[in-house]
């Protein structure tokens, strides 16, 4: 056992932080071998009446404290305590694991990710902030889309609580996992890579395989997250993502119809109007996906013509579809909010109106329209203010300017600097790119065929210029550029 446990402390070396990444990775796979010849008995069995992770440094000896846990985990069984204690265990390395070791134990990662999730799920434990945790130790931009990231989505949205998939789906998905290309060296696990594309890739086994409707179903639940929480920009960019999704033969996706539903309805929730559809989108699958949410395109005719009527016929008749749909509660805020537009397209015109005058535009009697305003300002969706009258229709409602103040200014400023950023990390993702690509067998097949063109073209381009004039066509005359225009 001696031996053992001295087999399991002897990485990393005292000189670790001189190494190069090569020396690096070949100490470390000598050392994984060596752990491979540990008896499994080893990892579960006290050491002087010790546990072995107690021993363990889950901060610098990351790989055998993961493979211990592992270990110890399938030797448990159904032991609640036992169970209860190893959770702790496991919280404690998702929260301090050496990242770059952790490189060369993807399988023990992968097996204790998906235990404490499994685990916190079961023992109703409102906390998944471990698994988002250990996701971005191990790669602090979450730029490269696993399955992992469509999981935990899945989950949080499952236990109520989709904030907590904040800390992912707020980092932008750059890349997806690869095969790197023949003939060419791969990178090493080791180095110290920008972008963790470079380590994890389809042989990393850090994710299952992942499918276009994997892409999709993520970028639809992050979508529902942001409704859920009113931050429609993002909600917009992650729906979009799944509009634009290239697809075989031109088909339409149900997740794509699912998306555009929604885009549908948060265009009209934040700004009064359906958005516009992206401009690159495929016309075939658009049109497709539109017939099959016409009901949407129909109260968005309604609601842009500010028709609050005939928006509501159109709800109670469509209230089948909106509950099949699982759009019901959305369908009646859309509703709300087609008041509120309606009181907002006001200060287009008036700076301070009557609650009366407001209540004859909105068809309500003025008591009514008088504890609208006020619940509208209360919440927040109507920027005015209530002056009190002798009576519910002669009271006051003025319009306040939101377009200037050191409030505006200092929003302006924090959107220039998060539009900076993200210029920076779209520059920094489209160098590894670019990089990337010149890897590629196609690439080097289109360069050999750009030098060979380009030896056809030595010498000066004038002089192989085709000087030779071809006298017109008997039958085009002088009036011929008038014909062509008029034709």
């Amino acid at each position: 056992m001696a031996e053992a446990l001295a087999a399991m402390l002897s990485f990393p070396p005292d000189n670790v932080a001189k190494l190069t990444p090569k020396e690096y990775d070949q100490e470390i796979q000598h050392y994984g071998k060596a752990l491979e010849r540990i008896p499994t008995v080893f990892w579960t069995k006290p050491v002087d009446g010790q546990n072995v992770l107690e021993l363990l440094n889950p901060a610098i000896n990351s790989i055998p404290f993961a493979v211990a846990l592992v270990e110890q985990i399938k030797a448990t069984g159904k032991d609640k305590s036992r169970n209860v204690a190893l959770l702790n265990w496991a919280l404690i390395f998702f929260a301090c694991f050496d990242p770059v070791q952790v490189r060369y134990a993807s399988d023990q990662w992968v097996q204790l990710l998906g235990w404490v999730r499994d685990k916190l799920r079961a023992n109703s434990i409102p906390d998944f902030t471990p698994i988002t945790a250990a996701m971005l130790r191990l790669d602090p931009t979450a730029g490269t889309f696993t399955s992992h990231h469509l999981t935990l989505v899945r989950t949080c949205l499952g236990a109520g609580l989709p904030s907590q998939a904040l800390p992912i789906i707020d980092k932008n998905i750059y890349a997806f996992p690869t095969s790197p290309p023949k003939n060419v060296p791969e990178e090493l696990a080791s180095e110290e890579h920008e972008l963790s594309n470079g380590f994890i890739t389809s042989k990393s086994n850090f994710t299952n395989k992942v499918h276009t409707e994997h892409i999709l179903e993520y970028y639809l639940l992050g979508a529902h997250v942001y409704i859920g929480l009113r931050n429609f920009t993002r909600a917009r960019l992650f729906l979009e993502y799944v509009l634009l999704t290239p697809s075989q033969q031109h088909t339409a996706s149900v997740l794509q119809v699912e998306a555009y539903k929604k885009w549908v309805l948060i265009g009209l929730l934040a700004e009064g109007k359906a958005y516009p559809l992206p401009r690159t989108h495929d016309t075939a699958v658009m049109k497709s996906i539109r017939a099959l949410a016409k009901p949407y395109d129909v109260l968005s005719d309604c609601f842009e013509k500010r028709d609050w009527r005939k928006f509501h016929a159109e709800m109670d008749f469509g209230a089948q579809v909106w509950h099949e749909d699982g759009t019901l509660r959305m369908v009646r805020e859309v509703c709300d909010a087609l008041l509120r537009f309606r009181v907002m397209d006001l200060a287009k015109t008036y700076a301070a109106l009557e609650v009366s005058r407001i209540a004859s535009n909105c068809e309500f009697n003025d008591a009514e329209t008088l504890q609208m305003l006020q619940e509208m300002i209360r919440h927040g969706g109507l920027n005015a203010s209530l002056t009190p009258g002798a009576t519910a229709g002669e009271a006051v409602l003025r319009f306040h300017n939101t377009d200037s103040g050191p409030s505006s200014a200092r929003v302006q400023e924090n959107e220039l600097e998060a539009q900076t950023k993200r210029i920076d990390d779209l520059v920094t993702f489209v160098r590894d790119a670019d990089r990337r690509l010149q890897l590629t067998k196609e690439y080097v097949e289109y360069q050999k065929r750009s030098k060979r063109q380009g030896s056809m073209m030595d010498g000066d381009p004038a002089d192989l210029m085709d000087l030779t004039w071809d006298a017109p066509a008997p039958t085009i005359t002088d009036e011929g550029d008038e014909d062509i225009m008029a034709s």
